[in-house]
């Protein structure tokens, strides 16, 4: 008897999988939140979330890097300035973010300062524009023209 009900389990199990009633990973669409992502995974995100209001992209480089190259759309929110705090504060908490930097290690700060302001989705760009002008993804600003 113990052996049907393991096996009436399982059966239900794998149908609710081919189902997908129970996913068996997070996609690379749905990466859980406050991670690296790879800059493949972040162009998957804003290709997704591109008509979502509450996406946003920030780099949070200084003002001078910004305007020579960013990825289209972003935001600059400078990590190192001091109302950096103030400026994230005015932004919707439920949101999903993205943000990066030139290398991914301010990038991974301000991550990490916005969990801490109560953010639930919020991304780092791994290895930052380095990484994603690496893989020959577009760019625009000034130094691009």
């Amino acid at each position: 008897m113990k052996n049907t009900r393991t096996t009436i389990l399982f059966r239900l199990l794998v149908i609710a999988v081919f189902c997908g009633m129970v996913p068996l990973a997070n996609t690379a669409a749905d990466p859980a939140p406050f991670t690296d992502l790879t800059p493949a995974q972040a162009a998957a995100l804003i290709k997704d979330k591109s008509s979502d209001p509450l996406f946003k992209i920030i780099d949070v480089r200084s003002a001078a890097e910004f305007t020579a190259n960013r990825i289209k759309g972003a935001l600059n929110i400078d990590v190192k300035a001091l109302d950096f705090a103030k400026k994230i504060a005015k932004l919707d908490k439920e949101g999903v973010y993205l943000v990066y930097c030139r290398g991914g290690v301010r990038s991974a700060r301000a991550m990490n300062l916005m969990k801490e302001a109560g953010f639930k989705t919020v991304y780092n760009l791994g290895g930052g524009l380095k990484n994603w002008q690496a893989e020959k993804r577009p760019l625009e600003g000034e130094a691009i023209k």
